[in-house]
């Protein structure tokens, strides 16, 4: 394999999580398909320093008929408001200026900056996703960005002042044509790019290897993430953390040269380069953890089984597939899994003969196994009632342990 970013062949598997399905694959329970297993390793460039996937699925099959909404918990839409607030800090928008939104799926990160009148647009090859674009009066272009929609765009809408992207910066397979086409689109004058993705220190620190998973096929830190920028004469002038899905960063980034870099920012480059999270060594260790970690969650679950306990998975978020296919759970194991997005009820988790319900069907169990870990606080705030009721919470990440 060659290095996704740079080209190099000089790189050295961190992490190997088996053969496993794509995660977001839930098929109906009463369907006779079965899910295909594909590779999903970790390696480590050793020239760019990037963290990647080795194998890539097919675009068309994972980002056309997915059933992933961002609207759905209220914490991911208060999160948008917040970075949208910060935004609205870094850049003067005038009237006639517009925001696209790449990827931006159901077109929740779009809805405030609507709300003020300003022109947006997204883009998103999601069919279900357009759909409630088109609900919310949200202009969505249903297809993959690439360099013939971007000049499309161009010529129907002229430079974006801002474009945003969320979990979709990681997720390319033609990564270096998205990002020529974003430097062609971004008003060259003061055009912000908001790139917002899982940041690698913090799932190194929270051992959160249900984070990896065929969607995400790089892992970015604030320096890595500059080397590809480096490429397309782009570079991040601020950045910030926030702790939804469990630790991300929103970089800044302008075309290169125009704007002095913020305090904060070197500040978070600092401490990576502290805690040499350009080193292999670090990732090395973190599979040693994850390997670890494993152990505990299975013998967690073991012994509550022994006892008689009904044990039931909360949520099925695509990191939950890749935790559940690791630990090779069954319903051995878990009894089921419940779930609140209606696209989900009435199938399995994929590669297994667990099913997931809707929440509502389900009475509850002695012990829920949350795989949404990153909005712990707003699921159990939701489910008091069953928790005051004695149904305890099994936390698999950062560190196997019942609540």
């Amino acid at each position: 394999m060659k290095c996704r970013c740079c080209g190099s062949e000089k790189l050295d598997l961190v992490l190997d999580l088996g053969d496993q399905p794509w995660g977001n694959n839930f098929i109906s329970i009463e369907s006779e398909e079965k899910a295909k297993d594909y590779p999903l390793k970790l390696f480590f460039c050793c020239i760019c320093k990037m963290l990647q996937l080795d194998y890539a699925i097919p675009k068309e099959e994972m980002f056309v008929k997915h059933t992933y909404l961002s609207g759905t918990t209220s914490s991911l839409r208060k999160h948008f408001l917040e970075v949208t607030n910060y935004a609205l800090t870094q850049i003067n928008l005038e009237k006639n200026n517009y925001i696209l939104d790449i990827g931006g799926n159901d077109g929740t990160f779009l809805e405030h900056f609507k709300e003020m009148g300003q022109s947006v647009l997204n883009v998103d090859s999601g069919l279900l996703q357009a759909e409630k674009c088109k609900e919310k009066g949200i202009p969505c272009l249903n297809n993959f960005f690439n360099q013939e929609l971007a000049d499309e765009i161009l010529s129907d809408y002229g430079y974006a002042s801002v474009i945003h992207g969320s979990g979709i910066f990681f997720h390319l397979e033609e990564l270096h044509s998205v990002f020529s086409c974003v430097r062609k689109l971004l008003d060259p004058k003061d055009g912000l790019l908001i790139a917002e993705f899982i940041y690698l220190p913090d799932m190194i620190e929270n051992v959160a290897y249900d984070q990896i998973y065929h969607e995400h096929l790089l892992y970015y830190s604030l320096s890595t993430f500059q080397n590809l920028l480096d490429l397309y004469e782009l570079e991040i002038v601020d950045a910030i953390r926030k702790p939804i899905h469990g630790g991300s960063c929103i970089a800044f980034v302008r075309h290169k040269g125009k704007f002095a870099k913020s305090k904060q920012l070197n500040e978070l480059l600092k401490y990576e380069e502290e805690k040499r999270f350009n080193s292999i060594d670090i990732y090395l260790d973190f599979a040693k953890k994850v390997k670890h970690n494993r152990e505990i969650l299975k013998n967690i679950l073991s012994d509550i089984r022994s006892q008689g306990k009904t044990i039931i998975a909360l949520g099925a978020p695509v990191k939950g597939s890749t935790l559940i296919n690791y630990c090779n759970l069954t319903t051995n194991e878990i009894d089921c899994g419940v779930e609140i997005n209606p696209h989900k009820c009435g199938t399995y988790y994929p590669g297994t003969s667990i099913p997931v319900f809707h929440q509502d069907d389900v009475a509850p169990p002695d012990y829920f196994l949350l795989l949404s870990w990153n909005f712990k606080a707003e699921i159990l705030s939701k489910i008091k009632p069953i928790l005051d009721n004695g149904t305890k919470i099994i936390v698999p990440i950062p560190y196997p342990q019942v609540l």
